[in-house]
């Protein structure tokens, strides 16, 4: 399948990590996959561009200052205008624990870092391809 024929093929990804190496790598993962990435490097940076711009998917880490992973996850998924924007964890925690508590705040799934396209490329497919 040619990343033009993706389901995801064109939508936008915000990439929020507090790291610009990691965001640099996840957005041009996206890029590769044909994805429109906006970055922002905590959770309350990403609050505002979630309330001004048309994000279709939100790939953000754990551990960020002001607003963490968690915090950010429960905002969206608690806001009525955000709460079907699917939300992927992506952290070097790879403990059950911090799984859980993420999917239980509602992230749609989890990815422990660094990411491979082959990795991000599965979880577009169970997020956007609705065909199964």
């Amino acid at each position: 399948m040619s990343q033009a024929n993706t389901p995801w093929h064109g939508k936008s990804v915000l990439v929020v990590d507090d790291y610009l190496a990691v965001r640099k790598t996840i957005k041009e993962l996206a890029q590769s996959l044909g994805m429109v990435p906006v970055e922002a490097e905590n959770g309350l940076k990403a609050q505002e561009i979630l309330k001004n711009a048309k994000i279709d998917l939100v790939i953000t880490d754990l551990v960020m200052p002001e607003m963490d992973g968690f915090e950010l996850t429960e905002a969206i998924k608690n806001d009525p205008n955000l709460r079907s924007t699917p939300v992927v964890i992506i952290s070097t925690h790879a403990d059950s624990k911090y799984i859980f508590r993420a999917l239980r705040l509602g992230a749609d799934d989890y990815l422990t870092k660094p990411p491979t396209a082959e990795m991000v490329n599965t979880v577009l497919t169970r997020i956007f391809d609705h065909d199964w």
